[in-house]
């Protein structure tokens, strides 16, 4: 990752698309921690650092959002925390870089923001220490951009969650009381993205029957939790999909299946 002289509060998270895995030295951060001996790493100076521990550990993002990097290597000898985009990258999870913001998406759904400090990002956000919501990571008018963040997930609710957009444009009109544009940028709730989304339609069907018994549907069904006045557990259907008649055979046991088929070939063939 490249050096910068510009000045980083120790405890925020840099997003580094130079780190092979996250990294911090606050072994009071994880929320669930093992020993890990996993040998040394080489920082940009070429010194070397070495592993002692890893697992979880909490973010809470703007909005109160908690979210949790799952493999979390533990070096103490580390000056900053450090956000491995490659990491992100293996999850699924895509980080777009712009001009004043950096965004982790996964498909439409934003999950975490930055803002540039110098030439480097920094995480919108504070760590959750022993699974409370007291925050460790000090950042200029945090407060306010919770309570402002807060209020912009309320306006997207009232609304009929309307989009990022939206929001932005009544803004802009200063309709919306208590919102900020450093709090425009949200994460949406996963069921509003999925509910939203259109789904492909379907292809159309292939060929169709165009006489009786050109083609047979069959299921198998059961076993049932109540079985039929005659004690079967299971039954075969079979229907033709040109006069759409069904025949029902009741079966006591599954492998009765292929009995009932000849049944009903001979059946309908006569």
């Amino acid at each position: 990752m490249a050096s910068s002289s510009t000045h980083v509060d120790h405890e925020a998270w840099l997003i580094g698309s130079g780190a092979s895995f996250h990294f911090t030295p606050h072994k009071e951060w994880f929320c669930e921690y093992e020993k890990y001996d996993g040998g040394d790493v080489f920082l940009g100076d070429d010194r070397k650092a070495r592993i002692v521990g890893c697992k979880k550990v909490k973010l809470k993002l703007q909005g109160g959002r908690v979210r949790t990097l799952p493999v979390v290597l533990h070096i103490p000898a580390l000056a900053k925390n450090l956000i491995s985009v490659r990491k992100l990258d293996d999850a699924g999870v895509k980080t777009v870089f712009k001009k004043d913001t950096c965004k982790m998406v996964r498909g439409n759904l934003v999950l975490m923001q930055g803002v540039p400090i110098g030439t480097l990002y920094k995480l919108q956000g504070s760590t959750v220490v022993d699974g409370c919501n007291s925050s460790m990571v000090p950042e200029s008018g945090a407060e306010n951009l919770v309570v402002s963040g807060e209020k912009t997930m309320l306006w997207h609710q009232r609304l009929g969650h309307i989009g990022e957009k939206g929001l932005r444009i009544l803004h802009g009109k200063g309709i919306l009381e208590g919102m900020s544009n450093s709090s425009l940028d949200f994460d949406f709730y996963e069921n509003c993205i999925y509910g939203k989304q259109n789904r492909v339609s379907f292809p159309s069907g292939g060929k169709r029957a165009k006489k009786i018994l050109e083609l047979v549907h069959s299921d198998v069904f059961g076993p049932v939790k109540v079985p039929s006045l005659g004690k079967s557990m299971y039954y075969v259907s079979f229907i033709d999909e040109f006069s759409r008649n069904t025949w029902i055979y009741f079966l006591k046991k599954k492998s009765e299946g292929f009995d009932r088929f000849k049944e009903f070939k001979a059946l309908v063939e006569n």
